[in-house]
């Protein structure tokens, strides 16, 4: 009850609409497009079509091929380079999330960025939360890891291609726990779950959101349901404390433990 007497207060500050949310969410995938096809059009001309299409003929699964890929780049002595154009593309890619919350709310509506919630919050309470958040996010991870395995499906990711070199690391850890969890926090949670939440119930904006941010990690197939599960706990989090810094934290923590653990097992 109390934090949805929170959030009722400061909800009566967003202005911006459903259209605002629509518009948002097109001009991310906008910039989400644009931005792969810079990567694809870098990534052909830093290596050369023929290359690629030796690669692509060779009817390799998706891991095979990418590590076929980066041992391409090493040996050219091209990783560097390419590694440094996905830095460039994944800080684009991310900053297209600041874009469209502040686009259609801030700027839009002359407001300040308050209303996005950035707002001071409890620190002792918001950081016990946090830790709950986070043991429950991995936690829900692992036991979904653990289900997969029993029917034969063993868990991957195209993160950890890119960690074999520590300037791959870097651009991981990077994107990972400072570039990620501030601007996704802004758009999932600040502008897509308070608008909805302001005029729909925070059911359905806590559904739908999480739901947007399940769909927007699409290289992680495999790990719909948990990211879409930790969308709800980080709402529940912000619903809490009022403050989107609370989520941007709880996020950070929550990516760096998933890489460490993913690095060691």
């Amino acid at each position: 009850m109390e934090e949805k007497l929170l959030m009722e207060e400061q909800t009566k500050s967003i202005p911006w609409t459903v259209g605002d949310l629509a518009k948002g969410i097109v001009l991310l995938i906008v910039c989400t497009i644009l931005v792969s096809i810079g990567l694809g059009i870098g990534t052909t001309l830093l290596v050369g079509s023929d290359a690629l299409t030796d690669l692509a003929s060779e009817g390799l699964s998706i891991p095979e091929f990418l590590s076929a890929f980066f041992d391409l780049l090493t040996s050219e002595g091209l990783l560097t380079p390419w590694l440094a154009m996905v830095f460039v593309g994944m800080l684009l890619g991310e900053g297209a999330f600041v874009l469209g919350a502040w686009r259609y709310s801030v700027s839009k509506y002359k407001i300040g960025w308050s209303a996005l919630g950035f707002r001071s919050f409890n620190m002792r309470k918001g950081l016990l939360l946090a830790a709950g958040v986070v043991l429950a996010g991995l936690l829900i991870s692992v036991l979904y890891d653990l289900l997969m395995s029993q029917f034969g499906e063993e868990s991957s990711s195209i993160i950890l291609d890119f960690t074999d070199t520590a300037l791959g690391l870097a651009t991981i850890t990077i994107l990972a726990v400072v570039l990620a969890p501030f601007a996704e926090e802004i758009f999932f949670r600040g502008f897509l779950f308070a608008g909805i939440g302001n005029r729909y119930g925070y059911g359905w904006g806590a559904v739908f959101s999480a739901l947007i941010f399940a769909l927007a990690h699409v290289m992680q197939p495999g790990a719909f349901l948990p990211i879409f599960l930790l969308g709800l706990l980080l709402t529940w989090l912000y619903m809490k404390t009022g403050s989107i810094w609370a989520c941007i934290i709880t996020h950070s923590v929550y990516n760096s433990l998933a890489l460490v653990f993913m690095l060691i097992y």
